[in-house]
């Protein structure tokens, strides 16, 4: 082949290399560019959530004087008073992050973690508020044969502003289709579905509460399993224990067993009255769940005493019409707190 020809060909392939190099490189500036001004609008979104938290709003007002942009992507609406959207809006901006270089990138990923912890701090604060009234456990040993999701589904019809699923016999692929079915039943009736022990199955299931016990897993390995929006509840037998678990990051304190009882494993428990109730009540920031032995007889006593939800079991899920036995615990409920 004639060395010309040669030559000419090596010219060619070098410039389309060349074009191709800078096509490249233009399309990575506009990425990257692209990429910070999301982020920046987006640390801007999140600066209109964060008007009462001045320390984080002040890094937040830092980062985003940081950051260049060209354009607004959001309305300030679509932020305030809207915990959802800010989450996930703190989250999406972790993509955009990676365009900065590695320092930066470190201190925006911090301030973007205390943005997301203080957003989803507030989103379960709004969902405890519904820890009130009457909160059922169904159990497949304890609803004399019936499906769980019957007698759940009864409760809620007569006033259940709570639902739990404790099921210790079958396997997690089943009892995760239970967990699925009561959420989304519990959504129906703008109710809150508790998941029992399992952080896997509350967080597959989007529970909106996990419940463990204090020989389950530790409430700070599974806050780190759990969705940032997702409470979580724990048991506590009198005072003591509940003082150190107030410490932890939980959203309700349940205590019990308030009067002696042979249902959920609490037979061999000593009754601790709804006197206890009150002492914590008064010790402590967090909802309080009272459990054990209550039914149509002493509910009162245990709505006077300062608990905020009272949780039954046997009175509803062993009764021959469990709608009618959560409505008239319902009105006793409604009647003690008046």
């Amino acid at each position: 082949m004639h060395p010309a020809y040669l030559c000419y060909n090596s010219r060619h392939s070098c410039q389309s290399q060349n074009l191709q190099e800078v096509r490249v490189e233009r399309i990575l500036i506009t990425f990257i560019e692209t990429q910070r001004a999301v982020l920046a609008e987006g640390v801007r979104l999140l600066e209109t959530y964060f008007t009462n938290q001045s320390v984080l709003l002040d890094d937040l007002r830092a980062l985003s004087g940081s950051l260049t942009y060209s354009s607004e992507t959001g309305s300030d609406e679509s932020v305030k008073d809207r915990p959802e959207a800010a989450l996930k809006i703190a989250a999406s901006l972790r993509a955009a992050v990676e365009t900065l270089d590695e320092e930066t990138a470190q201190g925006v990923l911090r301030i973007l973690a205390r943005a997301e912890q203080a957003v989803a701090a507030d989103i379960r604060a709004r969902i405890a508020r519904k820890l009130n009234g009457i909160y059922v456990i169904v159990d497949p040993e304890a609803t004399r044969g019936r499906p769980v999701s019957e007698v759940a589904r009864q409760s809620l019809e007569g006033g259940a502003t709570v639902v739990q699923l404790r099921d210790k016999l079958n396997d997690k692929g089943d009892i995760l289709k239970s967990a699925r079915e009561l959420k989304a039943m519990c959504d129906e009736y703008d109710a809150l579905f508790v998941m029992n022990d399992h952080a896997d199955l509350a967080r597959a299931s989007d529970a909106h509460v996990l419940h463990v016990g204090q020989s389950d897993l530790p409430v700070t390995d599974a806050r780190d399993i759990l969705a940032p929006h997702q409470l979580i509840g724990n048991s506590n037998n009198g005072l003591p224990e509940a003082l150190v678990s107030a410490q932890q990051p939980v959203d309700y304190l349940a205590v019990g067993a308030i009067y002696a009882t042979t249902t959920m494993g609490k037979s061999g428990r000593s009754a601790l009255g709804p006197e206890e109730i009150a002492r914590v009540k008064d010790a402590v920031v967090q909802p309080i769940v009272a459990i054990g032995g209550i039914n149509k007889s002493n509910i009162a006593d245990v709505v006077k005493a300062g608990a905020d939800s009272v949780c039954v079991v046997s009175a509803i899920t062993f009764a021959d019409d469990p709608a009618a036995a959560t409505q008239d615990l319902v009105q006793l409920y409604e009647d003690a707190s008046s």
